[in-house]
Order: structure tokens, then C-alpha cells, then sequence
């Protein structure tokens, strides 16, 4: 019924209804009939797709960097190409295909995911100038030297701890950032290749098929492991920006 309602809402073919209606009600009786039987069988055929049973993808956050947005509309590339290939399956593949596409907007979604803490840790480093942080640390540790009194040394080492502890958070954060771009990189590069091997599933006997469909849902679910392991590091490691 919701893959019913989804097709019947499509412009398209509400564009085919409304000029069935205009044109039965100004032009000729016949308009109406004929329009309201073509609008039906082409919501029916629509509402086969396997694809409409999918929940539609949760709101995305606003991806800015240029950087990471790139990554992000390449990874969209490949996504939809998977979605492409499947479009129409019908037969024993409709449910293999119709979860591996799921599997793939849930990868899209964890990619926005990352891609949005990469750009809150650009941020940081636009507010927080690394250059300007190895300065303070030079000046404070001549500073220590320069200085005899016990209590004004004793509150400089501090600072130069607490400076030290920020320049330390500073090189991780780097680190994962880093680590953030590759895990795009490796999420676009593994769908490309669960949309090659979509497409052997397709034109693949049965034998073949249950080998290959196999092969599509290890990757995926080793993608989604080292995904769901690297997002608790990296929500730990971002704590307090």
C-alpha cells in the first residue's frame, strides 16, 4: 500500500491524471476514462519496484568543505548507480538486490555521518591556529627557564602542560581527520564494487548467484563493522570541541 501511494504521488503521473480530468471535462468525455486507465496501470507497474518498499533516508546535515563535500557526491555517485542497476528486478534477486540497496543507503547515511564530523573538526582547526600554539610553547618553555621564583615557575609549567595536553588533542584530531577522508575514499571504492558485482548478480545462474550474493553481503557487512568501530573512536576522540 505505501509503494502504492508513493507512485500514485509521483508528478509524472499525477501530470497524466490532472489532463485526464481537463480534458474529459473540456474536450471529450472519452479524455477521462482513458487518461484514469493509463494513470492506473502506470502507478500499478511503478508500485512493483522494490525499491519504493525502502524507507526514504533520514535529513542529512549540511556538508560545507569543499573537501569532504567532493568525497560525499562521488560516494552519492555510486549509490545511485547501484540503485540504477537494480531498478525493475523482478524474481528470487528482488530481495537479495532490495536489501543490498538498503545496505548501500545506510553506507550513504554513515558517509554524511563522518563527513560531518570531519568539517567540525576543519572548524576547529580554522579557530585554533597550530602555528600560533608551537609559538606560545617556545616563549613559555624560555620563560621557565629565565625564571627563579618557585611559585611563578610552578604556574608557567602549568600553562605549558595544558598547552602541551591542546597541541597533543590538535595532532589527533589531525590524525582522524585524515583517517575520515580515507574512510570516504574506501566507502566510494567498495560500493563501485558492489555495483559491478549488482550487475553479475543479474546476468549470474543460480549457483553463481547464491556465491556472488554471498560475496556482495560480506563486504558490506566488514564495511559496516570497521565503520561502526572507527564512528565510537571517533566520537571519543572528539569529545569537548
Amino acid at each position: 500500500m505505501n509503494a502504492l501511494r508513493i507512485a500514485a504521488l509521483r508528478p509524472l503521473y499525477l501530470l497524466v491524471l490532472v489532463a485526464a480530468i481537463f480534458g474529459g471535462l473540456t474536450i471529450t468525455i472519452w479524455w477521462l476514462p482513458l487518461g484514469l486507465i493509463v494513470y492506473g496501470v502506470a502507478v500499478w507497474m511503478a508500485a512493483q519496484d522494490p525499491l519504493l518498499t525502502l524507507p526514504p533516508p533520514r535529513p542529512r546535515p549540511r556538508i560545507t568543505s569543499p573537501t569532504l563535500r567532493a568525497l560525499i557526491r562521488e560516494i552519492e555517485r555510486s549509490q545511485k548507480e547501484i540503485e540504477q542497476a537494480v531498478a525493475g528486478v523482478q524474481g528470487p534477486l528482488t530481495g537479495i538486490l532490495n536489501n543490498v540497496v538498503s545496505q548501500t543507503r545506510d553506507l550513504l547515511e554513515e558517509a554524511y555521518y563522518l563527513a560531518d564530523k570531519g568539517q567540525i573538526i576543519e572548524r576547529y582547526f580554522k579557530d585554533n591556529n597550530y602555528q600560533k600554539l608551537e609559538q606560545q610553547l617556545t616563549q613559555l618553555n624560555w620563560q621557565i627557564s629565565a625564571t627563579i621564583d618557585p611559585f611563578t615557575r610552578q604556574q608557567l609549567e602549568e600553562r605549558r602542560q595544558a598547552l602541551l595536553t591542546q597541541q597533543k588533542h590538535f595532532q589527533d584530531l589531525r590524525v582522524y581527520f585524515d583517517r575520515i577522508q580515507a574512510q570516504l575514499a574506501n566507502i566510494d571504492a567498495s560500493l563501485d564494487t558492489i555495483l559491478a558485482e549488482t550487475i553479475r548478480l543479474r546476468t549470474a545462474d543460480a549457483v553463481a548467484m547464491s556465491s556472488a550474493s554471498g560475496a556482495v553481503q560480506q563486504r558490506l557487512d566488514d564495511l559496516r563493522s570497521d565503520m561502526e568501530v572507527f564512528r565510537k573512536v571517533l566520537d571519543t576522540a572528539m569529545t569537548g570541541i
